[in-house]
C-alpha cells in the first residue's frame, strides 16, 4: 500500500502548513486556503499510517485538519461556507474528536449553495450533522433522506444507502452499502490516476485510505451496529483507539 515517495509527500505537506500558519492564526483566509491545509494535515496522517502501520499520527493529523476548520468557522462569512464541502468534518469523526465534529456541525452553513456544490453533497453530509450532532427529530431526518433522493433524479450514490442504513440502524444493509460507497472511491482514484488528473501525493494517500470511510465506520459503531473489522480502503488499524488529548489549538503545533 505504501510508496516510496511517501516521507517525501508527508514533509512536504507539513512545510507548506508551517509556511501557512503565521495568516491562519491571523484569520485573514478564504475557505480554498484553509481545505488546502486540512487536506495538508490529511496527507501526512494517512501517509504516517502507511509507513509505519501505526495510528497515533494518523490520529493526531486528521484531528488537527479538524481543529482548524472549526478555528475557521467561527470568523468565515457565511458566504465563504460550503456544508457539501466539508472534508474536515470527515477528519474529526475519524479521529475521534466527536466534540470537534459537533462544532463543525453548529457552524457550518443550514442550507444549499447552487452552483457552488453539488445539492447531493450537501444533504450528504447535512443528513451526517443533523442526524449525530445536532439533535434532529427523525421526521427530519426521514425528511433530508427524501430531499436527496429527490436530488439524485434517479441517479445511484451509494452515499444515500449508507446514510439511509445508519438512519434504520440495520447493520447488513450499512455493510453492502459501504462496499458499494468505497469501491466507488477506489474507482475514481483509480481513473483519475490513469488520466493524470489527481496529484500524487493524493494518489497515494486518499487514494488509499478512505478517511470518509473510517468515519462512516465510527458513527455505525457508535450506533452499536456490527461493522466489519477491514473494509476496502478501511483498514483496521485506523479505527484503532491512540492515547490522545484533543485540544482546540492543536493545529498550530507543527
Amino acid at each position: 500500500m505504501s510508496s516510496q515517495y511517501l516521507p517525501v509527500y508527508v514533509g512536504n505537506a507539513l512545510n507548506e502548513n508551517l509556511d501557512w500558519l503565521p495568516e491562519l492564526m491571523a484569520g485573514t483566509v478564504g475557505r480554498k486556503r484553509i481545505l488546502a491545509f486540512c487536506q495538508n494535515f490529511r496527507i501526512a496522517g494517512i501517509g504516517e499510517l502507511l509507513m509505519t502501520g501505526l495510528a497515533d499520527e494518523f490520529v493526531l493529523r486528521l484531528h488537527q485538519s479538524g481543529s482548524a476548520y472549526v478555528a475557521w468557522l467561527r470568523n468565515a462569512a457565511a458566504g465563504e461556507k460550503r456544508t457539501g464541502q466539508s472534508p474536515p468534518f470527515f477528519d474529526a469523526i475519524a479521529s475521534g474528536d466527536l466534540r470537534g465534529a459537533a462544532d463543525i456541525a453548529r457552524l457550518s452553513k443550514r442550507s444549499w449553495t447552487p452552483g457552488a456544490e453539488y445539492e447531493e453533497d450537501f444533504l450528504f453530509v447535512e443528513f451526517l450533522m443533523q442526524r449525530f450532532f445536532l439533535g434532529a427529530s427523525t421526521d427530519m431526518c426521514v425528511s433530508l433522506l427524501q430531499r436527496y433522493e429527490k436530488a439524485l433524479k434517479g441517479t445511484e450514490d451509494p452515499r444515500l444507502e449508507v446514510c439511509a442504513a445508519l438512519q434504520g440502524a440495520d447493520a447488513e444493509q450499512f455493510n453492502k452499502s459501504m462496499q458499494l460507497f468505497l469501491s466507488e472511491w477506489r474507482d475514481r482514484y483509480a481513473q483519475l490516476a490513469e488520466e493524470g488528473g489527481i496529484a500524487p501525493e493524493l494518489q497515494s494517500t486518499d487514494g488509499k485510505l478512505c478517511v470518509e470511510g473510517v468515519a462512516l465506520a465510527r458513527l455505525a459503531e457508535g450506533l452499536g451496529l456490527e461493522t466489519e473489522e477491514d473494509y476496502l480502503l478501511v483498514p483496521s488499524v485506523a479505527r484503532e483507539e491512540v492515547s490522545l488529548v484533543f485540544r482546540a489549538n492543536s493545529w498550530t503545533d507543527l
